[in-house]
């Protein structure tokens, strides 16, 4: 989900009414937020395997790896959710299972 930066400028006009900028920023705002949500549920985002391990793979200009442990993806080439776990120190995509 790519959530819209937070506009710097005033959010409402002299008369009360929001600034375009403002509206802008609430309708992607609420745009990105109704692409993941729905009355069943959450949905994580759709990546391939190969986008998966790129994800997993990718580093910052200092070195660091910049997936976050408990990334949730959908793996649209296995059909299966996984999550994003740190194995000494480097992220890992694993299967959610159930039992």
């Amino acid at each position: 989900m790519n959530i819209p930066d937070l506009p710097v400028s005033p959010i409402t006009e002299e008369d009360g009414n929001p600034t375009p900028t403002e509206y802008q920023f609430r309708q992607n705002l609420i745009q990105s937020l109704q692409s993941v949500t729905s009355d069943e549920g959450l949905v994580p985002p759709s990546q391939t395997t190969a986008n998966i391990t790129t994800i997993q793979n990718a580093i910052n200009d200092q070195g660091q790896f910049t997936c976050a442990p408990g990334t949730l993806i959908y793996n649209s080439d296995t059909n299966q959710l996984q999550v994003c776990i740190y194995v000494a120190g480097v992220p890992s995509f694993k299967n959610v299972t159930h039992s």
